[in-house]
C-alpha cells in the first residue's frame, strides 16, 4: 500500500481524536449528562460537574483553579495538540517536493506520540480512544514500514 496513503489514514486518527474528544467528554461534563462515578459515592445527588466546580486543586508554587477549570483546560488541550499534528501532517504530508528522509522522521514522530497516547488510553481511557490509538499507531507504523522498503533511509 502507498506509504504516503497509509501516512494520511494515520492523520485522520488525529483528526478523529479532535473531533470526537469534545463530544464524548467535554460537552458531556459540561452539561451534566453523564457521570463515571456511581450514586453510592454522590448520596447527595450531585453530579460531577458540581463536585468539579466545588473542589479546589492547589500546585504550591504554580497556584491554584477549582477542578472543573483544571479538568477543562487539559480537556481542551488535547483535542487541539491533535489538530495540530492533523493540519502539519496535512500540510507536509501532501506536499510533492517534501524529501523522503523527511516524511520518513515525520511518520516515524506521529507512530511514537500515537503508540505514547494508546498506552494513556488503556491506561485512563474508554475503548474509543483505545481503538483510535491502536490503529492509529498500526497506520504510522505501516507507513513507515512502506517508506523504509520503498527507499531507505540513512542517517
Amino acid at each position: 500500500m502507498n506509504a504516503r496513503l497509509l501516512f494520511l489514514l494515520g492523520t485522520i486518527q488525529w483528526l478523529a481524536f479532535t473531533l470526537i474528544h469534545p463530544i464524548l467528554v467535554d460537552i458531556d461534563l459540561a452539561l451534566g449528562l453523564h457521570s463515571p462515578i456511581g450514586p453510592e459515592v454522590r448520596p447527595d445527588g450531585d453530579n460531577l460537574r458540581l463536585a468539579l466546580i466545588a473542589n479546589t486543586w492547589d500546585f504550591g508554587w504554580g497556584g491554584e483553579t477549582i477542578a472543573h477549570r483544571a479538568l477543562s483546560g487539559f480537556s481542551l488541550w488535547v483535542p487541539t495538540s491533535s489538530l495540530f499534528f492533523a493540519l502539519i501532517n496535512v500540510t507536509i504530508g501532501r506536499s510533492p517536493a517534501l524529501p523522503h528522509a523527511l516524511l520518513y522522521r515525520l511518520t516515524i514522530i506521529n507512530a511514537a506520540a500515537m503508540a505514547v497516547f494508546t498506552v494513556f488510553a488503556f491506561t485512563c481511557f474508554v475503548r474509543l480512544p483505545q481503538i483510535g490509538g491502536v490503529a492509529g499507531t498500526i497506520l504510522f507504523g505501516l507507513a513507515a514500514y512502506s517508506m523504509a522498503r520503498e527507499q531507505p533511509v540513512s542517517g
